[in-house]
């Protein structure tokens, strides 16, 4: 059963947020919000540059089929699973991360931002796309960073500037949608990549870094709202959703748009990191 919309009482907050900075703290590290950056994440990557992975023979997407495909509102037609996987890979965390862009530019950094956890989620948002950068790396692929689309993009500026009660809804809709989006492309992965299993295991391990702290990011959304925005954020889910795939037309070719929404209304996160050691465990807070 999902617990994203089940409401904290005062005291399952008091406890969850302890709990979760501290798991933050023992994940993360040492926040340098200057360079956007942590000391054990940096550890982390260290080791992925360290040893860097080439596809053997011919990679599976094209690069100039991505590249001309990657500028695009939309793909063009006929392209196979493993070039959609990719577009749609190195786009979906474009709008998370433009909003906290906007975030960091129409409010900056709080003054006590060692001890909140939505500094640290912020920081987080900016090395999921370095982490995607790397997963397509163990395919083959190179990508930019870019920027969402022009109707997305006006939504997070408007959320960016409601006020918390309303745009943490969102927020967590937003979040949910995420965790099946990144479920989804990883079990396409398995399929796709199979035949490479050291390039499929740097995807897994890359992309269980994301997961992990998506799950967080939607209890930490959970434990700022009552009852009653938990019952509204459930209501609004499916049109985030729709909205999202919307900036999103490689995945909903690669899935359809029913199973994606399914996946996102079912809303059962704690399952994408159930399989992660280091995952956050709400019930323990």
């Amino acid at each position: 059963m999902s617990t994203a919309f089940q409401p904290m009482s005062p005291d399952e907050k008091d406890r969850f947020r302890s709990a979760y900075l501290a798991h933050l703290r023992a994940r993360d590290g040492v926040p340098d919000l200057a360079a956007q950056r942590f000391d054990i994440r940096e550890r982390f990557f260290a080791r992925i540059d360290a040893s860097p992975l080439c596809w053997k023979g011919t990679p599976p997407v094209d690069q100039g089929i991505f590249d001309r495909n990657y500028s695009r509102s939309s793909p063009e037609r006929g392209l196979d699973e493993a070039t959609l996987w990719a577009l749609a890979t190195a786009k979906t965390n474009r709008a998370e991360r433009f909003g906290v862009e906007r975030e960091f530019e129409a409010h900056g950094v709080p003054a006590n931002a060692a001890e909140d956890p939505h500094v640290y989620i912020q920081v987080e948002e900016f090395y999921h796309t370095r982490i995607l950068e790397d997963a397509l790396a163990a395919v083959g692929v190179r990508m930019s960073v870019s920027k969402p689309g022009f109707t997305t993009q006006m939504l997070v500026r408007t959320m960016v500037h409601l006020p918390d009660d309303l745009s943490d809804v969102m927020v967590l809709c937003g979040e949910i949608v995420g965790v099946a989006i990144f479920s989804l492309l990883l079990g396409k992965a398995r399929t796709l990549f199979a035949a490479q299993p050291e390039a499929l295991a740097r995807v897994e391990t890359l992309f269980a870094q994301i997961l992990v702290d998506e799950v967080g990011h939607v209890h930490f959304v959970r434990s700022r709202l009552t009852a009653f925005q938990l019952g509204w954020a459930k209501r609004l889910l499916p049109l985030v959703a729709h909205g999202a795939l919307e900036d999103l037309p490689e995945l909903v070719l690669l899935f359809g748009r029913k199973e994606i929404l399914r996946h996102a209304v079912a809303a059962d996160v704690d399952a994408a990191a159930a399989p992660y050691p280091d995952r956050f465990v709400v019930n323990a807070a």
